[in-house]
């Protein structure tokens, strides 16, 4: 008896032995994995952190391009650094070391562009946004906007000088928010542009030029009392920039590659005006054809207007990004009593003031054109060659390592 009892002792002896080894190697490894976990995450958090640090400079300060190399922090160092890349992007760079671990941070900014918006003006006037209207697309106006009841927008709602609701009851839905108090002012010239036509691109001065794309990559140009000549857009201007300076130009017909076509006034009061005389369209619409690269920005210092001809008389389309630094997109002779159909744009449009396109009676078109404007989904990430830009900066892509 005493024997069994002795063994019976020494048998949980050791099972209680190995039972505290067990947890003290258990506690031992569950110690080391929450080290490494907290040591992990530290270096993580650094790069993070200084990447954000980074960032705000340069969302604050557009031109800053801060670099910060072994700077002590938090127990480890942490390094950052910018590069220019093509088209005005800046890469951010942030690094740590903490302990050993190694953590990178990389962020791309790129210039944001005009061509985002599916709506921008400068001035609004009498516009009122009403209970039948739903804008997709982000919207913003440096001036005070007014809404009627109940109308809908879909994209990020931005202006500088606020809001009024006519009558106070309204109730506007902003599915992706609002905002006021947020100046973006429009460009005082296109010399980004001009600088990228003279070089590498195509440019243009004292001459009217009328262009017709033929959806092959190819258009057919005249410029002032010259010979018409077919160019291939991609060897006319390489970069995709092509502006032309104290001139008008006058456009149709269907488009294939990647092109911004401006025209600047060169100080003179009749030139600097974008004329459509007929549809001007994308070879592959992005519409029934998602993986279309086709992008088209069509920028005018003055006026972008619709031709009174023939071509017009019924229904007009537009597939571009529009950009009217002084003016807006308007339609010839809107108000002579002749109803031309519809406008049917796709893309976005930005001006320093919306310009009549035709006249109502009732709610009815009795002259000149409705519209049935479209936002272009791929000008949220994409953008025509050397397009506006706003002035600052936004983030495009963020990779960690």
């Amino acid at each position: 008896m005493g024997r069994t009892s002795l063994m019976m002792v020494m048998g949980f002896s050791v099972m209680l032995m190995l039972m505290g080894y067990n947890l003290s190697y258990v506690s031992t490894e569950a110690y080391e994995n929450y080290q490494q976990y907290y040591n992990r995450t530290t270096s993580h958090n650094l790069a993070a952190g200084f990447a954000n640090m980074g960032s705000q400079v340069i969302y604050r300060t557009p031109n800053a391009r801060p670099r910060w190399i072994e700077r002590p922090l938090d127990g480890g160092t942490v390094s950052l650094w910018t590069d220019t890349l093509a088209q005005g992007r800046v890469r951010l760079t942030a690094t740590s070391n903490y302990l050993g671990y190694k953590d990178t941070v990389i962020i791309v900014w790129g210039q944001s562009k005009f061509s985002k918006f599916s709506y921008y003006s400068v001035v609004e006037g009498a516009i009122n946004w009403a209970s039948k209207d739903s804008i997709y697309g982000p919207f913003h106006t440096q001036d005070k906007m007014t809404v009627n009841y109940n109308p809908v927008f879909w994209g990020k709602v931005t202006n500088k000088l606020g809001m009024t609701k006519n009558p106070s009851s309204s109730k506007p839905e902003f599915h992706a928010g609002y905002q006021t108090g947020i100046d973006i002012s429009m460009p005082t010239d296109f010399n980004p542009l001009k600088n990228a036509a003279l070089s590498g691109g195509k440019y243009l001065k004292g001459k009217d030029v009328t262009i017709t794309f033929f959806g092959n990559g190819k258009m057919k140009i005249k410029v002032g009392a010259a010979a018409e000549t077919v160019e291939d857009i991609a060897s006319y201007a390489p970069n995709g920039a092509l502006l032309i300076d104290s001139g008008n130009v006058r456009i149709k017909g269907k488009f294939s590659g990647q092109l911004t076509l401006a025209v600047q006034n060169g100080g003179a009061s009749t030139k600097g005006k974008v004329y459509f005389d007929s549809s001007v369209v994308y070879k592959n619409n992005p519409l029934t054809d998602p993986a279309s690269t086709d992008l088209l920005g069509i920028c005018a210092d003055d006026s972008l207007v619709i031709t009174n001809n023939a071509n017009n008389s019924s229904d007009i389309t537009i597939q571009a990004a529009l950009f009217s630094r002084t003016k807006g997109l308007g339609a010839e002779q809107y108000n002579n009593g002749v109803v031309r159909g519809r406008i049917n744009l796709l893309g976005g449009v930005s001006q320093q003031q919306r310009a009549a396109v035709g006249t109502l009676s009732g709610g009815v078109v009795n002259s000149g054109y409705s519209k049935s404007y479209r936002y272009d989904e791929r000008l949220m990430n994409q953008s025509p060659p050397y397009y506006p830009t706003t002035g600052s900066y936004e983030i495009l892509s963020w990779y960690e390592k």
